[in-house]
């Protein structure tokens, strides 16, 4: 079962007192580069574990690199297909997988979304600041890297070691 990450997530204020949480979908996009727009809708579409708004916005012939050596998920996954299939190992691997989204930064062609994510397997757990790096093509997400900003404790954390915590 996938345990989607919840939306906005972060508690941040901005200048007028709002958290990233708290605005509607349209106060976040209002000003938002497209491809900040695009990744936020992949985002709410994994919370929401619509797979079918997510293969509209992935490209067919996606490659993810997941970057985090020893978690279930590690590897090169090619199709929008096969990225789906790893979202879901994702969330039947684990006891817990929560994600916030911290920020999301976007360019003409690439799109990059920080995010703290907390893991729970058997009794031990893990949380930790990780990045995607999205290439987009023609409106649609053609490539994706994730890596954890401290690669050494999601490792740790995946060889089985008691507390990882920050």
């Amino acid at each position: 079962m996938i345990r989607p990450p919840r939306p906005g997530g972060g508690d941040r204020e901005d200048m007028d007192g709002k958290t990233s949480g708290e605005r509607t979908g349209a106060e976040r996009m209002g000003a938002e580069h497209p491809n900040a727009q695009l990744a936020r809708r992949a985002w709410d579409a994994i919370a929401r574990g619509d797979a079918e708004a997510l293969l509209e916005i992935l490209a067919p012939d996606l490659v993810w690199r997941a970057t985090a050596q020893g978690t279930p998920w590690y590897g090169v996954h090619q199709g929008a297909e096969a990225a789906i299939d790893m979202l879901a190992r994702v969330g039947e691997t684990t006891d817990v997988f929560d994600a916030d989204l911290v920020d999301v930064l976007a360019s003409d062609e690439r799109v990059l979304v920080l995010f703290l994510v907390r893991i729970a397997v058997d009794g031990r757990e893990v949380e930790l600041d990780y990045l995607l790096l999205g290439r987009v093509t023609g409106e649609r997400i053609s490539e994706i890297w994730t890596a954890a900003l401290e690669p050494a404790r999601i490792e740790q954390f995946w060889r089985g070691d008691a507390r990882v915590r920050r």
